[in-house]
């Protein structure tokens, strides 16, 4: 641990007169000007854009994962022949094969729910 203190150490004192080289006293930099990436949030709809995004990525990764369920349940139960215990793999994974497509239809709805009741509560 000591030696990982004073490698982070070395790190931070080698690279300061580099960070301060690129900052003029007195300035506040941009963010363009330190080599940084700026924000692709510049309003309040940025942030719900995000959110937007982050919600439509989940229900699509929702719906891949219940497709591939339902064909493992599928597999499961075609080769379980007289095996309880394949067939109750096969029933349980179509059980959440199905919480994850209710998961995924909620995500959307319930963003549009809200999205309409911020609307109409608003217009009042």
């Amino acid at each position: 641990m000591k030696k990982f203190t004073s490698i982070v150490f070395i790190i931070c004192f080698v690279s300061l007169p580099l960070i301060s080289a690129a900052i003029t006293p007195g300035t506040i930099p941009e963010a363009g000007e330190l080599g940084i990436q700026e924000s692709p949030i510049e309003t309040a709809g940025g942030i719900l854009d995000v959110i937007a995004n982050i919600v439509r990525w989940v229900y699509i990764l929702f719906f891949i994962i219940a497709v591939l369920l339902i064909i493992f349940a599928a597999f499961n139960y075609l080769t379980a022949g007289d095996q309880a215990d394949k067939i109750r793999l096969a029933r349980n994974q179509l059980i959440y094969a199905a919480v994850a497509i209710a998961v995924a239809l909620l995500s959307v709805g319930v963003t549009a729910i809200i999205q309409n009741f911020l609307e109409t509560s608003g217009g009042r």
